[in-house]
């Protein structure tokens, strides 16, 4: 299993834009709906309200650039990166195993 870290900080003048007209939501149910994608999610910083994170978990690098290459994953990245104070943002991928318990 994989796991994916998208970190960017919102220009501020857009960060309401970017939550109110739901392009966070929309990349997050596209995410979801992809087949391979175990769970996607947006988090916003406590502590700088412009800083958001996303995480994902996905079956397998396949599906993850399967993901990567759809048409609606290339445009609804492409206007993150007009409100975003830098495009691309830090993109962390991990390999993931996964406990019954500790």
């Amino acid at each position: 299993m994989l796991m994916t870290i998208a970190k960017f900080e919102a220009r501020p003048e857009f960060r309401m834009k970017l939550l109110e007209l739901e392009l966070a939501l929309a990349l997050v149910e596209h995410s979801r709906a992809e087949t391979g994608c175990l769970e996607h999610g947006c988090y916003q910083d406590i502590t700088n309200a412009d800083r958001l994170l996303m995480a994902g978990r996905w079956t397998n690098q396949e599906v993850l650039e399967n993901y990567y290459e759809s048409e609606q994953f290339r445009q609804l990245v492409t206007q993150f990166a007009d409100w975003v104070v830098e495009a691309p943002p830090s993109v962390s991928l991990y390999e993931v195993v996964e406990m019954d318990r500790l």
